[in-house]
C-alpha cells in the first residue's frame, strides 16, 4: 500500500524547497552557469516527487480521505508554484546562454551591450531573485495550517422571528465651514 501525504510530506517539501532557495544566487557576481543547470535539475526532481506522490495516492482513490485530499490539494498547488519557478530559472538560463537581446529587448542587435556578460548576469541573478521568490511563498503555503471549519450547531435553528432592539435616532450636527 502507498503512503499517504500528510502535513509532515508537506512540511518537508516546504524545507527542501526553502534550502533551494536560500542557496540561489542574489548576485550577478554568484551567477553560474552549471550551477544554474543544476538549480533546474533539483527543482524538477522536486516537480517529478510531487506528482508521483499524488498519482500513487489516487490508484485507489476510495482510500483518500478528506483530510488527506485537502493535503493533496496543497501538493498540486506546490506543484503549480514550483511549475513557475522552474520556468522563471528556464528564462534565466535562455538569457543567459543565448543573449538577453533576442529575449528581453528587441533591436539591440549593434549595441555594444548585445553579449556583455555583466548585463547577462545581472538578468540571470534577477530571474533568480523571482524564482527564490517564488519558491519561498510556495513553501509557505505548504506550510500553512488548513482550520478546520467550525462544527455545525448542536441543536436545530429555530426559524422563528428575532425581536430586533428599537432603532435610536441619532441627531445629526449641521456641517460649519
Amino acid at each position: 500500500m502507498s503512503s499517504s501525504v500528510t502535513p509532515a510530506t508537506l512540511d518537508y517539501l516546504a524545507r527542501r524547497l526553502d534550502e533551494l532557495a536560500a542557496q540561489f544566487p542574489t548576485s550577478p557576481d554568484a551567477v553560474d552557469l552549471v550551477t544554474l543547470t543544476d538549480d533546474i535539475g533539483v527543482l524538477a526532481h522536486h516537480l517529478q516527487h510531487a506528482i508521483e506522490r499524488a498519482q500513487e495516492r489516487f490508484i485507489t482513490p476510495q482510500t483518500v480521505y478528506p483530510p488527506e485530499r485537502a493535503a493533496l490539494t496543497r501538493l498540486a498547488r506546490a506543484a503549480a508554484g514550483i511549475a513557475r519557478a522552474l520556468d522563471t530559472l528556464a528564462e534565466a538560463l535562455t538569457y543567459a546562454t543565448t543573449g538577453f537581446q533576442r529575449e528581453a529587448v528587441e533591436d539591440l542587435a549593434h549595441s555594444p551591450l548585445r553579449n556583455d556578460p555583466e548585463v547577462l548576469r545581472i538578468m540571470t541573478a534577477e530571474k533568480y531573485v523571482a524564482a527564490r521568490a517564488r519558491l519561498r511563498h510556495t513553501a509557505a503555503a505548504l506550510r500553512a495550517t488548513s482550520t478546520p471549519a467550525p462544527p455545525g450547531p448542536s441543536t436545530p435553528r429555530t426559524t422563528g422571528l428575532r425581536t430586533q432592539p428599537a432603532a435610536v435616532p441619532q441627531t445629526r450636527q449641521p456641517n460649519r465651514h
